[in-house]
């Protein structure tokens, strides 16, 4: 899937992501939010990523991935050059969208504040109070198929 948002480009990519999608992670979970890197990469053998680029620049992904039975949708992460644009938005509607077409009826997250306002916006409730994850409150989340629809 591609869509052209102004000079950017939502793609929807393999599971075995470049090492440029990998650093970028590393760079925004590692480097900046102190998560260890060994708990980056998805050990799922059911995954979908979505990335949003400049160019062949990356400056943003989004995963979903089935664990356990239930799909998981997370490690979202904008570049910092770019965040309050409106681009994480765009990635996250595009990533839900594609997952609901995909059958979906439910999907599960554990969301940081600034994307528990936003999955709020797109029809999200929260399940659970808020945890700490290195540093940072998590919320347990879900979203359904038809709210999401009736909130695009």
């Amino acid at each position: 899937m591609k869509n052209r948002v102004s000079t950017y480009q939502i793609e929807r990519m393999n599971a075995d992501l470049s090492e440029t999608v990998l650093l970028f992670l590393e760079a925004v979970f590692h480097d900046e939010q102190h998560i260890p890197k060994d708990l980056i990469p998805i050990k799922s053998a059911q995954q979908e990523w979505w990335c949003i680029k400049k160019g062949s620049e990356t400056m943003g992904t989004v995963a979903a991935w089935k664990e356990k039975g239930v799909w998981h949708w997370g490690r979202l992460a904008i570049d910092q050059k770019v965040r309050g644009q409106g681009l994480g938005k765009k990635l996250v509607t595009a990533s839900l969208t594609d997952l609901f077409q995909m059958g979906l009826e439910k999907i599960t997250i554990d969301a940081r504040d600034i994307t528990v306002d936003l999955v709020l916006k797109l029809g999200g409730k929260t399940v659970g109070a808020k945890t700490n994850f290195y540093g940072h409150p998590i919320t347990p989340m879900e979203i359904h198929k038809n709210n999401f629809i009736q909130n695009l």
